[in-house]
């Protein structure tokens, strides 16, 4: 076993031990689990159409789906010679997966920039990937996704076509620890530049390691949690992560849902306007 293969190792030993420690459970390894298959959007695909000023339904919008599987990715064909994400989108994934800014090349298997479309009405920034999480999939672990994925439902937003979804962080950090604040800066161009080049009409940011990713300082999470201000020139709102959400809901699901919905107001209110 050479030196990374060791620090692999040792990384997924840590994550298992946490997942006993934390959730009673142990996470599949990379090989068993689901692949995700890679996100397409061709150029005359628009944004799903919302109304101003339909409320959105509650209900169990925010509950845990029983059905789901893959909600948080949509599959459809490839036109051709239509590159995943655009072609910036994938210049910038191509100087990601060869990235040095910080110490966790080292270590890492693989980079996960993200999946989504340019033109996207919302953009979601995560903490750094989950185990397994390979170049085209989702950073967030599958249970994330699905629950991820009925926040979005109640947004009236279609993953893939709708959004476009990325780590803080785009290296798995070892057992994933939050990332150091040199890890964070090594990544806050490629952030930058994605929302650039994606142009979305609001950021949601999910966790202290998103909102430090936001603000420079992961310490800003309890004091914007929940609120309402911008980033860059859109509406952003930063929360708690879906996996905090589900191990309370009955403290968290009625801020989540009362965020979201203003969330939604603020982009529909305030026409597009970009760094």
């Amino acid at each position: 076993m050479d030196r990374t293969q060791a620090f692999a190792e040792y990384g997924r030993i840590l994550q298992e031990s946490d997942d006993w420690l934390s959730h009673g459970y142990r996470r599949k390894h990379a090989d068993q689990e689901p692949t995700l298959p890679i996100l397409w959007v061709t150029p005359d695909e628009t944004p799903h159409p919302m109304s101003e000023n339909q409320p959105l339904t509650p209900s169990s919008d925010l509950g845990v789906p029983t059905d789901a599987v893959n909600v948080g990715v949509v599959e459809s064909t490839p036109a051709e010679g239509t590159p995943f994400g655009g072609a910036t989108l994938q210049q910038i994934a191509g100087e990601i997966a060869g990235c040095r800014n910080c110490n966790l090349y080292l270590i890492r298997q693989s980079t996960v920039p993200g999946i989504g479309s340019i033109g996207a009405t919302l953009m979601v920034v995560t903490a750094p990937p989950a185990v397994g999480a390979g170049e085209t999939d989702n950073p967030l672990p599958l249970y994330e996704i699905e629950y991820l994925g009925k926040w979005l439902t109640a947004l009236e937003l279609k993953t893939g076509r709708d959004t476009f979804i990325t780590p803080a962080v785009k290296c798995r950090t070892p057992g994933g620890r939050p990332p150091h604040p040199e890890e964070s800066g090594a990544c806050a161009g490629y952030l930058r530049r994605q929302y650039k080049e994606v142009k979305p009409r609001a950021i949601l940011a999910l966790g202290a390691a998103a909102c430090g990713a936001l603000t420079g300082n992961p310490a800003d999470f309890p004091s914007l949690v929940g609120r309402d201000w911008t980033w860059g020139a859109v509406p952003a709102l930063v929360l708690w992560t879906p996996a905090e959400v589900l191990a309370n809901p009955g403290r968290l699901r009625k801020p989540v849902w009362e965020s979201l919905q203003r969330l939604k107001a603020a982009w529909n209110a305030v026409p597009g306007s970009y760094i």
